[in-house]
C-alpha cells in the first residue's frame, strides 16, 4: 500500500514503504526549517521492517492521554550529532515516571520537518499508536508557539533529553519557562534535544490540536513524488505558486526570537518581478514587487524549481532557481486573533501584519473529503 493502511479516508497505520513518502510530505510543511529528515527516515524504514505504526483519531474512545514528542535545538547540530534512536523514548519514560501516568499514544509536537517521522519512530518504539494530529500543521522555532498553549493552560510538566543523556524535567506554570529552561541546557549540552510534554488530556488535544496532519503529509509526499514541476505540484495540494526564478539577493543575521534571520529576492522569470521572501528558522513573510502576499501561519515553502525538493532558510544561495509555493494553514490558527498572532510574523521577530489566506479550490475540496481537517 503507498499510504498506509487506508481506513474510511483516513490511515490505519504507517509502513516502511510509507515513510520516505510520509517525510518528503513533512519536509515540505517544515517551511524550510524543522531539520532535514532524510536520516530519521531511514530510521523508521528500518524499524518497521513488516510491521507498522498504528495511527489513530483523536476520537478514538481508547485515548485518555497523550505525549506530544519533538526536537528542540540546532538543526544544523542534529545533521552532524545525528540521534542515537534513544533521546525520545527516553524523554516519554521520564515524562511517565514524573506524572505516573502511562500515555496512551503519540502525537508529533510539530508535523514539519524532522519531528513528524520522528514521532513515528518513538509510537513505534514504545508500542503506542500514533495520533493523526499535531500541534502547529507545519513548523515553528519555539515550544510556547504549540497549539496546546494558546490559552489557559495548567502546570507543564515536560522532559528533555540532551545527546550526553543529561534528563531534565521541568515543571512549570508557564511554557515560556520549559522554553527558556531547555534553549539555555541545550546550549551547553550538545546542541539540540528531544523532548516530551504532557501527558496532555485528549479532551484538550480536542479542543486545539491540528487534525489530519499525518494523511495532509501523506497526501503532499505522494503529490511531490509525482508533480512535473512546481506548478502542478502546487495544483496537486491545494497551494499556489507566488514566484518561480533566479535568486538575485540573500541576506542573513541573527535574531532573538527566531534564533537566525535571513531574506531572499528572487527575480520572477515570467514576469519579471522581484518577490522578497522573509525568513526566521522557517520563511514567514513574503512580498511581490514590495506588496505582501502570504505570511505565516499560512505555509510557505521554498523549492528547487527542477527537482521541487525543500530548500531550507540556510541553504538558499545567489543564482539557485527556486519556487516559493503557499499552502493554507489550519484552520483552527485562523478561529481566534490570539492564536493567528501566536505564529503571526511578530511572533517571529518580524514586523508586519498577517496576511490573510483564501483557500484554494483543491485544498477546500480535499476538506470537504476528509483528507485535510483542523
Amino acid at each position: 500500500m503507498d499510504q498506509g493502511e487506508r481506513r474510511g479516508g483516513g490511515v490505519a497505520g504507517l509502513q516502511a514503504d510509507d515513510a520516505v513518502v510520509f517525510g518528503r510530505g513533512t519536509a515540505l510543511l517544515g517551511c524550510g526549517g524543522g531539520g532535514r529528515v532524510d536520516h530519521m527516515v531511514s530510521a523508521l524504514r528500518v524499524a518497521l521492517g513488516d510491521r507498522s505504526v498504528p495511527v489513530v483519531d483523536l476520537d478514538d474512545p481508547a485515548l485518555g492521554s497523550v505525549v506530544a514528542v519533538g526536537l528542540i535545538g540546532s538543526t544544523t547540530v542534529l545533521e552532524e550529532k545525528m540521534p542515537s534512536g534513544e533521546e525520545l523514548p527516553a524523554a516519554l519514560a521520564a515524562v511517565e515516571r514524573w506524572t505516573g501516568t502511562r500515555a496512551d499514544a503519540v502525537v508529533a509536537a510539530q508535523i514539519g520537518g524532522v519531528t513528524g517521522p520522528a514521532a513515528a519512530l518513538t509510537a513505534h518504539a514504545a508500542g503506542l499508536p500514533l495520533v493523526d494530529a499535531d500541534l502547529v500543521g507545519r513548523a515553528v522555532p519555539r515550544i510556547d508557539q504549540l497549539s496546546i498553549f494558546v490559552g489557559p493552560t495548567t502546570t507543564v510538566t515536560a522532559a528533555a533529553t540532551t545527546t550526553s543523556g543529561l534528563r531534565i524535567v521541568v515543571d512549570a506554570r508557564h511554557p515560556h519557562d520549559v522554553e527558556t529552561v531547555w534553549r539555555e541546557a541545550v546550549s551547553h549540552s550538545g546542541g539540540w534535544a528531544a523532548f516530551a510534554i504532557g501527558p496532555v488530556p485528549v479532551a484538550l488535544l480536542r479542543e486545539r490540536a491540528v487534525v489530519g496532519s499525518v494523511r495532509r503529509a501523506l497526501r503532499i509526499g505522494r503529490a511531490a513524488g509525482g508533480a512535473r514541476d512546481a506548478a502542478e505540484l502546487a495544483a496537486l495540494i491545494g497551494g499556489r505558486v507566488v514566484a518561480q526564478g533566479r535568486v538575485i539577493d540573500v541576506q542573513r543575521e541573527g535574531d532573538a526570537l527566531a534564533f537566525v534571520r535571513s531574506s531572499l529576492a528572487i527575480r520572477d522569470a515570467g514576469t519579471g518581478a522581484v518577490t522578497r521572501v522573509e525568513a526566521g528558522s522557517e520563511y514567514v513573510h513574503c512580498l511581490v514587487d514590495g506588496l505582501p502576499v502570504a505570511s505565516t501561519p499560512s505555509v510557505i515553502t521554498v523549492v528547487d524549481a527542477r527537482s521541487l525538493a525543500p530548500v531550507a532558510t540556510d541553504r538558499t544561495r545567489v543564482g539557485n532557481e527556486l519556487a516559493v509555493l503557499v499552502l493554507p494553514s489550519a484552520p483552527w490558527w485562523w478561529a481566534d486573533p490570539d492564536r493567528t498572532a501566536r505564529t503571526g510574523p511578530r511572533a517571529f521577530g518580524i514586523d508586519a501584519d498577517v496576511v490573510p489566506e483564501a483557500v484554494p479550490e483543491a485544498e477546500a475540496a480535499a476538506e470537504a473529503a476528509g483528507e485535510v481537517v483542523a
